[in-house]
């Protein structure tokens, strides 16, 4: 049997949290549903998604280089 959680946030939150969880090909109640199946499961809150920094990831690429090659 299945039951419904209404959860009440701010309007730009709602909106900044839909945008990055849809980035990551989900949706919002999937999300809130894996963040209750691990909570039960581990007993703690483990879950952590991110989206990759395409400027992070560039820079970590650059010093990898770096480290690799020095000087230019």
């Amino acid at each position: 049997m299945n039951a419904t959680l209404t959860v009440r946030m701010d309007s730009d939150l709602k909106r900044e949290f839909s945008e990055i969880v849809e980035a990551l090909g989900l949706d919002a109640p999937t999300v809130v549903r894996m963040l209750a199946k691990q909570t039960v499961a581990t007993r703690h809150i483990p879950l952590s998604l991110t989206l990759p920094d395409p400027e992070s990831d560039t820079l970590a690429f650059l010093e990898s280089v770096h480290a690799d090659w020095g000087e230019w």
